[in-house]
């Protein structure tokens, strides 16, 4: 048994003279280190967050059943999920910008043409759309008809997605005062009771 045994720092014992120090710096850091911890992660998810939130909704509606078209909407969906200012949504809730395509084979059909053209080309029409959960459906914007040939989808799709950047500038205003105007609260409903 020591001799020392009320005393935190026994002659016989020479480390443990530095024991008390040593715990209470181990442990200093410690809390420090989670409570840093605590504090960056959080920051990062509310800036990964809020990033979303910034960046504007963008709604693609695919109806394409040719390869062309396929390709198309496919490529033009990963440019917009890709991009650093919008988000791709799956659906029209809260507001953005919706993007409706509709995809047919150009020379599927056409009696007198080669079969080699089927698959080359697709006719494509879209049709532009604003929507917001306090509007009661989507908002007509822009259309248009255009041609995309197999090797230039990817060149249509910025076109589509230039198009909906001008879109987003001249609707600007609009996301604004949406973004800023807090959504009304729900009311309770009434049930009559008979």
């Amino acid at each position: 048994m020591s001799r020392c045994i009320k005393s935190t720092i026994c002659e016989d014992r020479r480390d443990s003279a530095t024991l008390p120090f040593a715990l209470k710096t181990n442990i200093a850091a410690s809390i420090g280190m989670l409570a840093l911890a605590l504090l960056i992660f959080p920051v990062q998810a509310r800036a990964a967050g809020n990033e979303n939130e910034t960046r504007l909704r963008v709604f693609v509606d695919c109806h394409c059943s040719d390869p062309v078209g396929q390709s198309f909407c496919s490529d033009f969906k990963g440019k917009v999920r890709d991009s650093v200012a919008y988000r791709l949504v799956d659906h029209t809730d809260a507001y953005g910008i919706g993007v409706h395509l509709w995809c047919v084979d150009l020379f599927a059909g056409i009696p007198g043409v080669d079969s080699k053209l089927s698959g080359t080309m697709s006719a494509v029409s879209v049709a532009f759309t604003i929507y917001s959960d306090r509007l009661p459906g989507e908002v007509y914007e822009d259309s248009s008809v255009f041609r995309v040939g197999k090797d230039a989808a990817d060149e249509m799709s910025d076109r589509i997605l230039a198009a909906v950047g001008q879109l987003a500038t001249a609707n600007k205003a609009v996301f604004e005062h949406i973004r800023a105007t807090p959504k009304p609260a729900a009311t309770p409903t009434q049930r009559v009771i008979e």
